[in-house]
C-alpha cells in the first residue's frame, strides 16, 4: 500500500532505508536503484535532482511529478524489489541463516524544500553524504552518489525570493 504524505507536489528530500540488514551495496545492486530512479522519473514524470546510495539507506532529492510524491517512492520501491529479487532470489534460505533477503521499510521519511537556500543545503547533504558518513576519503569519489552520474540528473529552476 502507498505511504500517502501531507504535500504531495514540490521538490522534496527523501530518505528510504533498509529493513533488517544493509543491502544496498550488494553486487549490481546499486546500478539497479539508479536505473529505477530513472525509470520511475521517466514513468511519474518527475525530475531527479541529486542521489546517494548508501549500505542501508538512500537519500534521493526530487520533484515527484503529477502523480505525487507517494506514488512516486512506491513505484521505485516496488520496482527496485522486483528487479532486485531476480538476481538475490530467497531460495534455499532457513530461520538460522545470516543471509537476510532484501526489503525496504515501509516508510520514507521526507522534508519538503521551500527555499534557495534549504534546497543548496539538502544537495550538498545528499550529494556528500557517503564522505560524511565515513565511507570515502574523497568528497566526490563515492561510485553511488548522483555527482558520478550529472546525465541523470534534470536541471534546478533558479528560484528567487
Amino acid at each position: 500500500m502507498t505511504q500517502k504524505h501531507f504535500e504531495q507536489q514540490g521538490t522534496f528530500h527523501v530518505t528510504t532505508n533498509t529493513k533488517n540488514d544493509p543491502w544496498c551495496l550488494g553486487q549490481g545492486i546499486p546500478e539497479i536503484l539508479i536505473d529505477n530512479l530513472v525509470m520511475t522519473r521517466n514513468l511519474c514524470r518527475a525530475e531527479l535532482h541529486a542521489f546517494c546510495i548508501l549500505p542501508d539507506h538512500v537519500h534521493i532529492v526530487l520533484s515527484p511529478g503529477p502523480k505525487g510524491l507517494s506514488q512516486f517512492m512506491h513505484s521505485f520501491k516496488r520496482n527496485a524489489m522486483w528487479d532486485i529479487r531476480k538476481i538475490h532470489p530467497r531460495s534455499g534460505r532457513s530461520r538460522s541463516s545470516a543471509t537476510v533477503f532484501p526489503e525496504w521499510q515501509k516508510s520514507f521519511f521526507d522534508e519538503r524544500i521551500r527555499d534557495d537556500r534549504q534546497r543548496s543545503n539538502a544537495l550538498s547533504y545528499v550529494q556528500y553524504n557517503a564522505y560524511h558518513h565515513g565511507l570515502t576519503d574523497d568528497p566526490c569519489g563515492w561510485p553511488w552518489s548522483s555527482l558520478a552520474f550529472p546525465d541523470v540528473l534534470d536541471p534546478l529552476d533558479v528560484w528567487f525570493d
